[in-house]
C-alpha cells in the first residue's frame, strides 16, 4: 500500500472521518491526491485548534463566547482569562494590525496576507508564554477570511496562509470582494449563491490538501445588501426586482428571503452558518435558525454581538444580560464581539490621554493603581517587561551564559525590586 501523504489511500482515511459527515464537496479523492505533497506539511496548532473548535460547539450545554482582539497583547489578556477561543476580526486588522502604511475602514484595502501574519504572531508569543510557564490551553482562533480578496485562486492561497499560520476556524461572507464592506455599511453588493458555493469549496480543498479540518464558516450579508451582481442563478432569481442599477448590478427586492435561501444551500458545505444583521434582532434571529434548522437540525450557527449596535438604545439592563443566553436557545453556539477590541484600545487611551493631558502625573498613578489591584486578580501585565516575554530570554541567557552572568536582565530590573 502506498502510504504517501498524496496517496487515493490517504486521501480516502481523510475522508472517511466522521468529521465530514454531512459535509459535501464539489470535487472528489482524486483532485485533493493531485494537489497534496507526498510528505504531510501542517501546523499542528491547526489541526490540534480545529478539532478542539468542533468538540467545543458540539457542547449541549454552553455556547463558546469570544471577544475581538486587535492586538497581539490583548489576545494576551485572553488566554489569561482562559478564554475558550479567540476571534480575530478583519475589520480590526484593517483599523490597526494589517501589514499596510496605514489604517483602513473594511474595504479589504489592507494587504491580504495581513490577518494570516497577526495569528502567526499571536500563536507564537502564546506557545512562548506556555513553555515560559508551563502551564495554559493554547486557544482555537476564528478569524475573518473578508471575501477571500478575490476569486477562488485567492481563496485557496488565503486559506492555506490561514492553516500555515494556526487558524482554527475561517469566516468568508457572500460579498462581491471588488466591492467588500463592512457589514453594518451601506453599498454591499452581494454574489450569486453557485460563485459563492466554488469559494467554499477553494478553502475546503486547500483544507483537504494541507489535511487541517478548519471550520469553515459560511456568513451572508444578503440581510442588507441593496445588491447583487447577477440574476443568473435559480437559487436567487425570485428574491430579486430584476431592476439593473447605474452600476449595473441588479437590486434585491426580498432580502429575508434571499438570506434564508443562501444560509440553506451554504449549509451544505459549510460547518457553521452565520447571517449578518444590522440590528441585534431575536425576532428574525428565531426566524433564521428555525428555517435553517428544518433542513439541518444539527447545524450550527454563529452570531455577531457587535459594538455597531446601540445596545444601550435597543435594550434594558435584563435584556442585555439574557440575549446571548437566548441566542444560544436558538441554536446559536458561536457568539463573538467582533471588534470589542478596537474600542478597548482607542476608549482606554483615550481616557488617560485626557486626564494627563497638561503633565498631571496622577492620571498615571490611577492607572498604576487600577493594575495593581487587578494584579491581586491574576492580572500580570503590571510588569511589562515580563508580559512580552523577558523572562524566556532570561532563561536563554542563563542557559548559554551561566546563572552568575552580570549581563542577565532582571537581577537589578525595577520589575524585580519594586513589583
Amino acid at each position: 500500500m502506498n502510504n504517501n501523504f498524496d496517496s487515493l489511500e490517504s486521501v480516502d482515511s481523510y475522508l472517511s472521518d466522521p468529521r465530514w459527515d454531512n459535509i459535501k464537496r464539489d470535487y472528489d479523492a482524486n483532485g485533493i491526491s493531485s494537489l497534496r505533497s507526498p510528505f504531510r506539511v501542517v501546523n499542528t496548532i491547526s489541526e490540534e485548534g480545529s478539532k478542539s473548535l468542533l468538540n467545543l460547539l458540539q457542547r449541549d450545554d454552553c455556547w463558546v463566547s469570544g471577544l475581538g482582539a486587535a492586538t497581539t497583547q490583548q489576545a494576551v489578556q485572553m488566554f489569561n482569562l482562559s478564554y475558550e477561543i479567540i476571534y480575530i476580526s478583519g475589520w480590526q486588522v484593517a483599523a490597526e494590525s494589517n501589514n499596510g502604511e496605514n489604517t483602513y475602514p473594511d474595504l479589504s484595502l489592507y494587504p491580504s496576507n495581513s490577518t494570516p501574519n497577526f495569528i502567526n504572531k499571536i500563536n507564537n508569543t502564546l506557545v512562548r508564554k506556555i513553555s515560559e510557564h508551563k502551564e495554559g490551553v493554547l486557544p482555537p482562533i476564528v478569524a475573518d477570511a473578508e471575501s477571500g480578496f478575490g476569486g477562488v485562486y485567492s481563496v485557496f492561497n488565503l486559506t492555506s496562509q490561514f492553516i500555515k499560520a494556526g487558524v482554527s476556524g475561517l469566516h468568508f461572507e457572500d460579498q462581491l470582494a471588488s466591492e467588500k464592506k463592512c457589514g453594518h455599511m451601506g453599498g454591499k453588493v452581494v454574489i450569486p449563491t453557485h460563485e459563492y458555493i466554488k469559494k467554499l469549496n477553494s478553502s475546503r480543498l486547500a483544507s483537504d490538501v494541507l489535511g487541517s479540518p478548519v471550520l469553515l464558516i459560511a456568513r451572508t450579508d444578503a440581510l442588507h445588501a441593496s445588491l447583487i451582481t447577477s440574476d443568473f442563478d435559480d437559487d436567487d432569481r425570485e428574491f430579486l426586482s430584476n431592476k439593473r442599477t447605474s452600476d449595473g448590478y441588479f437590486s434585491i427586492k426580498d432580502n429575508h428571503g434571499l438570506a434564508i435561501k443562501k444560509a440553506l444551500r451554504y449549509s451544505e458545505y459549510a460547518d457553521v452558518i452565520w447571517c449578518e444583521t444590522n440590528t441585534p434582532d431575536l425576532g428574525f434571529a428565531k426566524e433564521f435558525a428555525d428555517e435553517i434548522k428544518k433542513v439541518f437540525p444539527n447545524k450550527i450557527l454563529a452570531y455577531n454581538c457587535s459594538p455597531s449596535f446601540n445596545w444601550i438604545g435597543k435594550f434594558n439592563e435584563s435584556d442585555i444580560k439574557e440575549f446571548q443566553k437566548k441566542l444560544f436557545e436558538l441554536g446559536y453556539k458561536l457568539q463573538f464581539v467582533s471588534l470589542a477590541g478596537f474600542h478597548s484600545l482607542a476608549s482606554s487611551m483615550y481616557e488617560l490621554a485626557k486626564n494627563y493631558k497638561g503633565g498631571d502625573m496622577s492620571a498615571i498613578v490611577s492607572l498604576q493603581e487600577k493594575e495593581i489591584k487587578l494584579s491581586k486578580e491574576g492580572y500580570t501585565a503590571i510588569k511589562h517587561q515580563q508580559e512580552v516575554g523577558s523572562n524566556y530570554y532570561e532563561t536563554i541567557g542563563e542557559v548559554l551564559l551561566g546563572e552568575e552572568s552580570e549581563l542577565l536582565s532582571t537581577k537589578d530590573s525595577t520589575e524585580t525590586d519594586q513589583f
